[in-house]
C-alpha cells in the first residue's frame, strides 16, 4: 500500500503560488536549488 503524505509538496507550492505576491518564495527556492539568481514574472 502506498501511503501518501497529508500535504504534498506539489499541493503546497500550488497553494502558495496562486498569488503573485508569493513569487518571492519561488524565486528563493529555485535560486537556492540551482545556485543562480532567478526572477519569476
Amino acid at each position: 500500500m502506498n501511503a501518501r503524505p497529508l500535504i504534498s509538496f506539489d499541493w503546497a507550492m500550488k497553494k502558495r503560488l496562486r498569488n503573485k505576491v508569493n513569487f518571492e518564495i519561488l524565486e528563493g527556492f529555485l535560486s537556492a536549488l540551482l545556485g543562480d539568481d532567478l526572477t519569476v514574472r
